[in-house]
């Protein structure tokens, strides 16, 4: 171990990795090999230089004097992605070790492997470690990409107009397709995510894809689930604004069973507008004060005098 002047960055990189992992005490393990890792590489410092010398602690001033290197981190990006990608690793790792076995027979000694290797983690180096878990994360990746392509809602198709139809997405494997077919954030949903696609495996939120008579996508909706109360966010190809009243959207709300809303109360008026409306007095005939009879008769006979 070199003579660092300040450790804290590097612990600091250690944290902010291990806070990927939920189970505290697995994160807790990953941030002390982190920083034995990080320690042991020698790429990861520099030497400290003269000004940096001047104004350290002691210690390090009398390592200087007697010719110990004395050494500065640096912070490299390959080693800061290295180090949280391990970490997303080890965290998917958590959620196969918190898998019911009986519900994945065939799969049980992985789980069990999976948990006996998180319990034995304080013996293992941080290379072992990234290595076993990169071999969980891909296991745990091809058991979610077969639940994410399961249906999970019965499969309906609703008429649109001018030959245009509805079609209900039944699967987080087809939103991502869907996804990648509107350019949008679809393309990377999951079933393990907040939203999008862990509200479908869920079935708190419904989806629907408006297509072209040649099957072009042309709308995508999202809607709550089961009952469909209101569209929570309606898109078009590349993220487009769809408006509330178009025709195709309101005959999918009427299919649904969606219950028209109150209209929006109208924007409070500004300051400006609230001035200018008490400035001006009204102009009905009880408020408008009586005409000047002189002036309408002289105006009158000269409208009727000969040119």
């Amino acid at each position: 171990m070199p003579n660092v002047l300040d450790i804290a960055p590097l612990r600091a990189l250690a944290r902010r990795a291990a806070a990927k992992i939920r189970d505290q005490k697995v994160a807790a393990r990953f941030e002390k090999l982190a920083i034995g890792a990080l320690l042991k590489d020698e790429n990861n410092f520099r030497a400290a230089n003269a000004i940096e010398l001047e104004y350290a602690e002691e210690w390090a001033q009398r390592a200087a004097a007697r010719g110990e290197a004395v050494a500065v981190f640096k912070l490299q990006r390959s080693v800061s992605t290295k180090l949280h990608a391990v970490a997303r690793r080890l965290a998917e790792t958590c959620r196969m070790a918190a898998m019911d076995e009986s519900a994945r027979p065939h799969d049980a000694a992985v789980i069990t492997a999976a948990r006996e290797f998180l319990a034995k983690m304080d013996r293992m180096n941080f290379a072992f470690v990234a290595a076993r878990t990169q071999r969980y994360a891909r296991l745990l990746a091809a058991w979610e990409d077969q639940r994410e392509i399961e249906e999970c809602c019965t499969r309906r198709v609703i008429d649109a107009t001018q030959g245009r139809t509805w079609h209900r997405v039944t699967s987080v494997a087809e939103l991502r397709l869907i996804g990648r077919e509107f350019h949008n954030c679809l393309a990377r949903t999951t079933r393990v995510s907040a939203a999008y696609g862990g509200g479908l495996y869920n079935g708190v939120s419904q989806f629907w894809v408006l297509r072209s008579a040649q099957g072009d996508g042309l709308i995508v909706a999202m809607a709550t689930a089961p009952l469909a109360t209101r569209f929570a966010e309606v898109r078009g190809p590349n993220n487009a604004t769809i408006y509330s009243d178009h025709p195709d959207l309101t005959r999918l709300a009427h299919a649904l069973g969606m219950r028209p809303g109150s209209p929006p109360p109208p924007p409070p008026m500004s300051g400006a507008a609230l001035a200018l409306a008490a400035r001006q007095f009204c102009q009905c005939l009880r408020c408008m004060p009586p005409p000047n009879e002189g002036f309408l008769r002289v105006s009158l006979h000269r409208r009727a005098a000969p040119l």
